[in-house]
Order: structure tokens, then C-alpha cells, then sequence
């Protein structure tokens, strides 16, 4: 029978050894985690270089191939990450797409996040297929997405003729910081390129005083997007006012009281002043004078009965904005 002695020096031997195999692990796990940073820093630059090589460009793309096999293989909550890639002089950004959504994501609906480093602030607007969501502000403190996890139906923006779907970015406007924190200085750049072209287009579309968007195939949308689910319009210049966007709802907001009434949403950027009259088929409100103060729309939770307005023939319908003491001028949006 052992001693108590001899237990203590075996004890010891075994703590000794199993000290000596948490360090060498420890050693392995560091190396590892330093060829899978360098693996992803190096594959970072080559899909920058491929893809952006300049700090001008201003959308991503990203067509995801095989489609259907890959909405056999993934399961709600399960996202498909996009390569890493440079745009708008921000390097390291990546899309994640989950085609099934979150769990708490409506049946049926994807749900789409952008992930940027830390010290960017940017204004985006995300997509899948023909699906444009209204444009997001967002400023990333860490490593982390912001998107939407109710983005919409996935059914409608599958090509299932190419067994694919495409989803990407428009990057609007960015602002990066780098703070030297030893030095308590902030450095921030500013998009000198885009202000520049926004400029050109609003002097070019001065003279518009209406503009009308035609959405087609409304009897779909109507199915698919449920109460609380909008469609938003391209964003566009009229009247001389920049980066105005009408958000619909053809089934109503979460506030939308009456029932087959839809809700319809105009946005501007902060401190515009204007005189709107609201359009959706042949109902018309207004005119009516607003000023934009916050990152809400400005409109109508009930505005009109939807199903008034449709145009049958083409399965369609027309919603719009009409500014005032404005040159006569329509322009015309398609989706």
C-alpha cells in the first residue's frame, strides 16, 4: 500500500505533466490563431485588390451560385458569410446573409447585416434582388453587423432560372476616424467625390417638381410584405433637395389603424423645409408643410384603401410626391 508520501510525489508528477501539456497547447492554439489572421489579413488584400482598388467604388455585388442546394443546407438562424473586401476606402467589410433569417424573423423573410472595423460611421443602403431597403446610419464601435433581420421575402428575389441570388451594398457616404489616443488627436476623412457628384445631380434635377414610383406586380407584394414590412423607393434629387426616398407600406404600418389601408412615408435628410402634397394611385394629401428633424419619415399611417388604387390592368400601382412653387418637371421610378 502506498504512503501518504508517495501519493503526494505521484500527485505532483501528474500536476507537473499536465501543466507541461496545457502550455505546449497553448502554444499550438497561439500559432494557429496567428496563420488564420494572417490567412484572412492576406485573403482581405487579394479580394480588395480584385474587387475595389480605389476608394471611388461605391457598390458590392455578391451573387451567391447554387442556390438551391444552399437553401437545403442551411437552417434558420444560419448565416453565409460574403469574402472580405474593400470599398469607399474602408477595408475589411464583409456582408452576412442568412436566407432563412433570425429566429425571431418573420416566416419566410432573409435577413441581411453589413459588417465594417471599428471607426467607421457610414451611410449605406442594402438589397437582395430588386429589394432596396431604406438607407441606414450606422457607426461601428466594434466588430460588429448592422443590417436587418426582418429584410424581406426571400422567394421573390431568387433567380431561379440561374439558380441564384444576388444581394450586395451602395455605400452613400463614409466617415472614418482614427483617434491616437497617446496623442488626443481624432483624425477623420470625408467622401470629397461623393459630395461632389450628389451636387451635380441635385442642380440637374432642380427643376423636377414631382416625381412618380411605379410599383409593379403590387398583387405579389401584397402577399408577401405583411403589416410593418415597407418598400422603399431609390433614393433621388427633385426641387433641388438631395437624397429624398418614399417608403411604402402596402399593408399598413404597425400604427395603421384601419384595416386594407396602406401607410406611405417621405424622407429627407435633417433641417429640409418643404411643401409636399403625398400621392398613392389617385389620393392625394396635401399640400402639406414639413420640416425634417429626425430619421423618421414624414406621412400617413392610414393614408388611403389600398386596393382602391391598384391599377388592375398591369398589376400595378403608382405612389409620388408633388413639391410646390417648383418648375413643372416629373420625374419617374421603376420597380
Amino acid at each position: 500500500m502506498a504512503t501518504a508520501e508517495e501519493l503526494r510525489q505521484r500527485l505532483h508528477l501528474q500536476e507537473a505533466k499536465h501543466t507541461a501539456d496545457v502550455q505546449r497547447l497553448n502554444v499550438q492554439i497561439q500559432e494557429l490563431r496567428r496563420i488564420v489572421k494572417e490567412l484572412e489579413e492576406q485573403d482581405a488584400g487579394n479580394v480588395g485588390r480584385l474587387q475595389s482598388s480605389d476608394s471611388f467604388t461605391r457598390r458590392v455585388e455578391w451573387t451567391i451560385p447554387d442556390f438551391k442546394k444552399e437553401e437545403r443546407s442551411t437552417v434558420r438562424g444560419q448565416p453565409l458569410w460574403s469574402p472580405r473586401f474593400s470599398i469607399a476606402g474602408v477595408n475589411n467589410v464583409r456582408l452576412e446573409f442568412l436566407p432563412k433569417g433570425r429566429d425571431k424573423s418573420y416566416e419566410g423573410f432573409c435577413s441581411l447585416f453589413l459588417w465594417c472595423p471599428a471607426g467607421v460611421k457610414i451611410r449605406y443602403q442594402l438589397w437582395v434582388g430588386s429589394f432596396l431597403k431604406a438607407p441606414d446610419l450606422d457607426e461601428y464601435k466594434g466588430e460588429i453587423g448592422h443590417g436587418h433581420s426582418n429584410f424581406c421575402p426571400l422567394e421573390p428575389e431568387i433567380d431561379r432560372k440561374a439558380d441564384s441570388i444576388t444581394v450586395g451594398v451602395d455605400i452613400i457616404e463614409v466617415i472614418i476616424s482614427h483617434e491616437l489616443t497617446e496623442k488626443g488627436l481624432t483624425l477623420t476623412s470625408w467622401p470629397l467625390q461623393r459630395l461632389v457628384a450628389k451636387e451635380a445631380e441635385v442642380l440637374e434635377n432642380r427643376g423636377v417638381n414631382q416625381v412618380i414610383w411605379k410599383i409593379n406586380k403590387i398583387s405579389e407584394c401584397m402577399k408577401n410584405y405583411p403589416r410593418g414590412s415597407s418598400m422603399c423607393s431609390k433614393s433621388f434629387t427633385a426641387g433641388g433637395i438631395s437624397e429624398i426616398l418614399m417608403e411604402f407600406y402596402p399593408n399598413g404600418s404597425q400604427i395603421t389603424k384601419k384595416d386594407g389601408h396602406c401607410s406611405f412615408y417621405l424622407r429627407c435628410p435633417d433641417g429640409v423645409s418643404m411643401i409636399v402634397t403625398l400621392i398613392v394611385g389617385k389620393t392625394r394629401k396635401g399640400p402639406i408643410k414639413t420640416t425634417f428633424d429626425t430619421a423618421s419619415g414624414k406621412g400617413l399611417p392610414d393614408f388611403c384603401p389600398v386596393k382602391d388604387e391598384i391599377n388592375w390592368d398591369d398589376d400595378s400601382i403608382e405612389v409620388g410626391i408633388e413639391l410646390q412653387n417648383r418648375p413643372s418637371k416629373v420625374l419617374t421610378l421603376t420597380s
